[in-house]
């Protein structure tokens, strides 16, 4: 029987690249088939990815036994939530409160249905001044330390220490994409640095920052674990503010903080060289009422606004790219 999962919605032309890709990252749902239509193609989903999402009814190709859903009793399955992120080999799910004493079999249902899955964390929410998920394992093996695997490079680090996001994984490749080779990037807000090592690996010069003294560890790991030459990254270990002193001039900032990015707006604008951009990640309402340019000069235009995924009912993590005019900037020692 037909029944509603979640597809990601890509044009005819990005067809096989978006399914080289959700395929790279065992998102891409074998147990059914991809729906063409007019122009576009629905990828069946075995989670929850960034970018166009359509809730339809799925076309069977067999019994699906990716649903861990599929092994839960039916009171406890109408309220087990579809979608779940994955990190290396650790499932990271959010439960309903009426699930909480129900916890240990949604996680033995996910350990049975996903053989990559060797542990299974609820997610607690993100907080504090290092932004990091407060994690409980449910099910599986201690720790949370894990190797993942994104867009051809190798990520190890702990979870619940630092910060990443494993749904941000398209967005990364998207930006890989826009750079040339031996661009200045400041990665304002670098968690793990995973967008320093993704643009480092396309030939960029990287500045990563962040606070967390974890983050600098996990990150000059990263660096080494995908053969990054020293020479074309450093990693500051302090609050961005403070790190304002060592900054230089830049081809490109990400200010990936979504909570807090449009709060560094006027320290870190006036470091994009003319004709570079900023690519800003801020929680947005779906209503479209937030102008996020009113934070910024007239001497910026945003170029492109996609939601990157869903937060809530009402609000979506959204990615702005707003470049810097050249023609009204005098680039000074720029």
């Amino acid at each position: 029987m037909n029944r509603l999962i979640k597809h990601l919605k890509v044009p005819d032309s990005e067809a096989q690249e978006s399914k080289e890709f959700l395929e790279s990252i065992d998102a891409l749902n074998s147990d059914f088939l991809p729906i063409k239509k007019e122009g576009f193609v629905l990828w069946p989903l075995n989670f929850a990815v960034e970018g166009e999402i359509v809730e339809c009814q799925g076309l069977v190709t067999k019994r699906s036994s990716r649903d861990y859903r599929n092994r839960l009793s039916p009171e406890i399955r109408k309220l087990a939530p579809r979608a779940f992120d994955i990190f290396g080999d650790i499932a990271i799910i959010r439960l309903p409160d009426e699930l909480s004493e129900s916890s240990d079999s949604i996680a033995q249902a996910l350990l049975d249905s996903n053989s990559n899955i060797s542990k299974v964390a609820l997610d607690l929410g993100v907080g504090g001044q290092y932004r990091l998920r407060k994690l409980e394992l449910i099910g599986g093996e201690p720790g949370f330390v894990s190797v993942h695997k994104e867009n051809g490079l190798t990520f190890k680090l702990d979870i619940s220490r630092v910060y990443f996001s494993p749904r941000l994984a398209m967005e990364r490749q998207r930006i890989s994409e826009l750079v040339d080779s031996g661009e200045k990037i400041l990665d304002a807000f670098a968690g793990a640095a995973p967008f320093s090592v993704t643009l480092a690996r396309r030939g960029c010069r990287v500045t990563a920052v962040d606070a967390n003294p974890d983050s600098e560890k996990w990150a000059h790991d990263n660096f080494r674990l995908n053969h990054i030459p020293v020479s074309d990254y450093r990693f500051i270990c302090s609050r961005i503010e403070d790190a304002a002193a060592d900054l230089d001039y830049y081809d490109r900032i990400i200010m990936n903080n979504p909570t807090k990015s449009l709060s560094y707006v006027d320290l870190l604008s006036p470091l994009v060289r003319p004709g570079g951009y900023i690519h800003l990640y801020c929680m947005a309402p779906k209503d479209g009422s937030l102008d996020v340019m009113e934070n910024f000069g007239s001497e910026f235009e945003c170029t492109r606004t996609r939601e990157v995924h869903p937060y809530s009912p009402s609000t979506s993590l959204m990615v702005f790219d707003i470049k810097r005019a050249i023609s009204n900037v005098q680039s000074g020692n720029q």
